[in-house]
């Protein structure tokens, strides 16, 4: 008899959807993992799936996606919405026969219209888009899961609008998530394969309503006083990682300079989570996922540099100093470098590489791989209690930044932006454990008192990033209007800058004597 694996939460759906090139969906039931562990060749079916939303867009605004789904003489009605916290990879799903692809509510259970249906009736319902698709469907039995592999090739329609299906959706079944990672590895090796960021859904409603691209923020770190070691590892590496990928749809789609940020500040905040853990258990597999994260922050850097000059710097000083001749030169010759470094980074987001992270890095949290390649004297770090390792890391934080800041009025440039460096770990310190204690109010100042710290320096640091862009702009340029717009930034930004040094001092004192929240 077969060991029994244990199936995902009731009406939990966890699954990792894979795009494939044209031409190399069939190819991949041949890779070796597949052929060695499938229970046949497979089944295949042709789906005809129609969305649903209210005219004012409810559904869409709550995050829920409802579908009716034809298969054959079937109607299955789906109801699917994001599971707060927790795996990346999880919805909350309910499914029902109905008898058409006439949506019913109704016919859901009470709890799938707890939240965000209320007052939508089915009559109020309209068709938004439609996909259809053909799919091959193989089961895998391997050691710790089944899966469910289906291939899938087709189109999403909305209006006169179209896009192509042409993917993979690993689902697990039974057993560990981790081997959802496992497959998709091994696929990877075998074709230039993308990870989804985005559902069929989600293409959908792009496709039919153009939102506006939106950054996507850090949600709040999920660390309480009952987490030990271990389980803090998890939890900040996959809010890391879900605040990463939920950016990269955004960056693609190159519309707001918000989701470059937002990118950065998810590859920071993971950067500085292995940082703070790594003094404790030192583990080679951090260590590499913090290689990767620094590699693809340098290619980010570049892009927000730019996006920084001409969405933020030039658009702030027009408001004071309205040569809209000269501005409008300098957009202009940042236009296309712009472009180029966007298109760049699409280029990026194909590579082996950047996808070979994202599922290394979703394995990684998912099977806990610290576990088994940390120093065997280090074990019982992981049992350590939330409360204890966070003062300890925080204190050492807090140390590191009053160092740095020691003869603060002789620091040098290079040293005052060490200086911002450490008390922006220090800040992501906080953010991730502040949580744990229970002064709330306290440890909200000393985050303002951080934060005004923080701009202030970081005054001088943007003056240097700005004159290097700048310099690039006009080195080769012969234009009037674009070296006095090069002009009027560098003045603007110097008087800036002798501003804030004029009340630098007393923001770092008031930093220095206050008192750290979590030593009360």
């Amino acid at each position: 008899m077969g060991i029994v694996l244990p199936p995902p939460a009731a009406n939990r759906e966890i699954e990792l959807k894979l795009l494939v090139p044209e031409g190399s969906l069939d190819s991949l039931a041949n890779v070796p993992i597949i052929t060695q562990h499938a229970r046949n060749r497979g089944i295949f079916r042709n789906f005809e799936s129609a969305y649903f939303d209210t005219p004012d867009r409810q559904l869409y605004r709550n995050k829920i996606a409802l579908r009716v789904r034809r298969s054959g003489k079937t109607y299955i009605q789906t109801l699917k919405r994001p599971v707060d916290g927790g795996n990346p990879l999880a919805r909350h799903e309910w499914e029902v026969s109905v008898p058409s692809l006439v949506p019913d509510l109704e016919s859901l259970p009470p709890e799938a219209r707890e939240v965000g249906l209320e007052g939508v009736t089915n009559a109020v319902l309209e068709t938004v888009f439609v996909t259809k698709f053909r799919r091959r469907i193989q089961a895998l039995d391997l050691p710790a899961a089944n899966l469910e592999l289906a291939y899938d090739n087709g189109g999403i329609t909305a209006g006169e609008r179209r896009e192509s299906i042409n993917e993979i959706e690993l689902e697990l079944k039974a057993g560990d998530a981790a081997t959802l990672y496992d497959v998709a590895l091994a696929l990877l090796d075998s074709a230039p394969l993308r990870v989804g960021t985005l559902a069929k859904a989600d293409r959908g409603y792009h496709l039919a309503y153009d939102p506006p691209s939106e950054g996507v923020r850090a949600a709040k770190a999920g660390v309480d006083a009952q987490d030990n070691v271990d389980e803090i590892v998890a939890k900040l590496l996959g809010d890391c990682r879900q605040h990463m990928v939920a950016n990269q749809a955004v960056v693609e789609a190159g519309r707001t300079p918000e989701g470059v940020h937002q990118m950065r500040v998810a590859l920071r905040r993971m950067r500085t989570a292995i940082s703070i853990l790594q003094r404790q258990i030192g583990s080679p597999a951090l260590a590499l996922v913090a290689s990767e994260a620094k590699w693809l922050a340098s290619t980010l850097g570049p892009v927000r540099n730019w996006d920084v000059l001409d969405v933020d710097t030039i658009a702030g000083i027009e408001t004071q100093c309205p040569d809209h001749k000269a501005f409008a030169a300098l957009r202009e010759s940042i236009k296309p470098r712009r472009s180029s470094n966007y298109d760049h980074l699409r280029e990026v987001f194909a590579t082996p590489r950047y996808n070979r992270f994202l599922l290394t890095l979703g394995r990684t949290v998912e099977r806990r791989v610290w576990r088994n390649d940390i120093a065997s004297g280090s074990l019982g770090i992981l049992a350590e209690t939330a409360d204890s390792f966070a003062r300890q890391a925080l204190d050492r934080l807090h140390r590191r930044a009053l160092k740095g800041g020691s003869h603060f009025r002789r620091l040098q440039p290079e040293a005052q932006h060490e200086l911002r460096l450490k008390l922006k770990k220090l800040r992501y310190g906080v953010e991730f454990f502040r949580s744990v204690f229970s002064a709330k109010e306290e440890a909200q100042r000393y985050l303002v008192r951080l934060a005004d710290l923080q701009e202030s320096l970081g005054l001088a640091n943007d003056a240097a990033t700005t004159g290097g862009l700048l310099f690039e702009l006009t080195e080769n340029s012969q234009s009037p209007a674009l070296h006095r717009g090069a002009g009027l930034i560098t003045g603007w930004q110097a008087r800036d800058k002798q501003v804030a040094s004029a009340k630098l001092h007393k923001v770092w004192k008031r930093f220095r004597e206050g008192a750290p929240f979590w030593q009360m």
